[in-house]
């Protein structure tokens, strides 16, 4: 019968052999780890590259273009009340800049003479909707009938229809865009707003001071 004898060297030996069994075992496995977390975060970013590829991704109106020149495009909006026509009409001529009238139906049908000095002064009209809805809640048939319910409004003061087309709120989604340009329409928006109604009131002391000749 053989004895063993185990030593006090010996048994501290054995402990560390052991740690570092241990120590190997834990790092192997949390290297396995973060190699599938890894992948699993890059199947995910794969993922949504594939689907912005194939064209799940928002419809945008046109916003701004790039050009060559320091020009600018000014588009009006006109919805409600008439008090700033004249004001800006004149303004634009006398400095011979062209702008885009977002005009709405029930504006039009309230001030048509406006329209047709709009028109008579060369400045482009764009349709705005008939009632100002917000787009966003509405059938693809009411878009359409919103859109052609405002051409009708228009030939019989102009003789044209308009060719573009911008979203009351400045709302829009997939739907709203898709629908307008399938009528022909390019949807406009802006890049840069004035936000007039926040200064309306000195807006109009402007307005009032220089119909007085006061400047």
């Amino acid at each position: 019968m053989r004895i063993f004898v185990i030593t006090k060297r010996t048994l501290v030996i054995a402990a560390i052999v052991l740690i570092a069994v241990i120590a190997a075992v834990i790092i192997a496995i949390a290297v396995s780890d973060g190699n599938a977390t890894a992948a699993g975060s890059m199947a995910v970013v794969e993922e949504y590259e594939l689907e912005v590829l194939a064209g799940k991704k928002r419809e945008l109106p046109v916003y701004s273009v790039e050009r060559d020149d320091k020009k600018i495009a000014l588009t009006i909006d006109a919805a409600w009340e008439d008090d700033k026509t004249d004001f800006i009409l004149e303004t634009l001529k006398s400095y011979n800049v062209k702008a885009t009238f977002f005009l709405c139906g029930f504006w039009v049908e309230k001030y048509p003479e406006k329209v047709k000095a709009i028109y008579d002064a060369g400045h482009e009209l764009g349709n705005h909707t008939a009632t100002h809805p917000h787009m966003n809640k509405l059938s693809a048939a009411q878009m359409q009938k919103e859109i052609e319910d405002f051409e009708a409004m228009m030939v019989k003061i102009t003789g044209e229809k308009t060719k573009v087309f911008r979203a009351p709120y400045g709302e829009y989604n997939d739907s709203v865009i898709t629908t307008v340009r399938s009528l022909g329409y390019e949807v406009l928006q802006w890049d840069l707003d004035t936000v007039d109604m926040k200064w309306k009131p000195v807006f109009s002391m402007v307005v009032g001071m220089r119909q007085n000749e006061q400047i």
